[in-house]
């Protein structure tokens, strides 16, 4: 690492006394207190990772940057929640994230989705990546971002797809054992995305059943299968358990892991197991605090580190 930084650096004109390098992990974000550790988790995994990088964190949502802004502003809120720090009261966007970085001086920069999947807020990034990377000057010198590049979400397919679902579903194992434990069938929520292909998820539950059995399902809140559809395939199964064990398929146990899965509403998925006659458990912890998950952003990282830089020797070939 350490050469491919020097070399790096010395492409961009630095005298080896410039800025570090940064990372920018960027992640939906949630406003749940006790699901910001499980973003905190990968942060601190990254930085074991990539010592010589000042790493940053961004949210992709406008609405929970603005809760924790409010949230800044409320001394009673921080007094009852004194485990939350600064970084995340002031998070920004990957874009001002990325700006105030630029503007400190010309450096290296990794941007790592912490997305599942490549969905809306995936894709909004990578545009805003790839935009910066293509921003050109009229002198090559005083180009903003002359290094700059984006790693895959977990479940990325453009490159090495069946290896980041076999990564997942390493990752996912404990889960699994813990749902044979319980003699129960897993039951796991994505988010979903009714604007794009989500097929990815059929893809990694194929991979899971291959792995683990025909007892472990994948549904989502915002596109399909939608939770009513994975009780009836639960429930169509011969043999399948009469106990389930729900957990979210996303790196927070935010909101919709708290309230659409675990909530009291007549619609949540606890109580859609239920009123079908299940016996239902819950797991409410996000996958980043799963360190073999959060891992799987740091082999992305390392991947997305050398693109960069063969990119930077390419150019100082030029």
């Amino acid at each position: 690492m350490a050469a491919f930084l020097a070399g790096v650096l010395q492409v961009n004109g630095s005298d080896g006394d410039g800025p570090k390098p940064a990372i920018v992990l960027a992640a939906f974000g949630t406003t749940e207190v006790g699901a910001v550790d499980s973003i905190l988790n990968i942060k601190r995994r990254v930085q074991a990772a990539f010592p010589g990088y000042d790493v940053h964190l961004a949210f992709t949502s406008n609405i929970i940057r603005g809760i924790w802004r409010e949230r800044a502003n409320d001394a009673d809120f921080q007094r009852a929640n004194p485990g939350i720090p600064a970084e995340i009261y002031c998070v920004r966007s990957a874009m001002a994230t990325l700006g105030l970085l630029q503007d400190t001086g010309r450096r290296p920069i990794l941007v790592q989705s912490l997305h599942v999947t490549d969905g809306e807020e995936y894709t909004d990034l990578e545009n805003l990546v790839n935009t910066l990377a293509n921003y050109d000057t009229m002198k090559p010198r005083l180009k903003p971002f002359p290094r700059i590049g984006i790693g895959q979400p977990a479940l990325g397919l453009e490159d090495g797809g069946e290896a980041n679902l076999n990564r997942a579903a390493a990752a996912l194992e404990p889960l699994w054992r813990e749902a044979q434990a319980r003699g129960a069938a897993l039951v796991l929520m994505a988010h979903g995305n009714e604007h794009l292909n989500q097929n990815v998820f059929a893809k990694l539950e194929s991979v899971l059943r291959h792995k683990f059995g025909n007892t472990v399902y994948i549904g989502t809140v915002e596109a399909e299968p939608l939770g009513e559809d994975v009780v009836r395939a639960v429930r169509a199964t011969p043999n399948a358990p009469k106990k389930v064990l729900l957990a979210p398929l996303m790196v927070v146990a935010g909101d919709h892991a708290v309230n659409d899965m675990a909530g009291e509403d007549d619609d949540s998925w606890l109580n859609l197991f239920q009123a079908a006659g299940f016996d239902v458990e819950t797991h409410l912890v996000g996958l980043g605090s799963n360190d073999s998950w959060a891992d799987i952003y740091v082999e992305h990282l390392k991947e997305l580190e050398q693109q960069v830089m063969a990119r930077a020797g390419q150019d100082a070939a030029e």
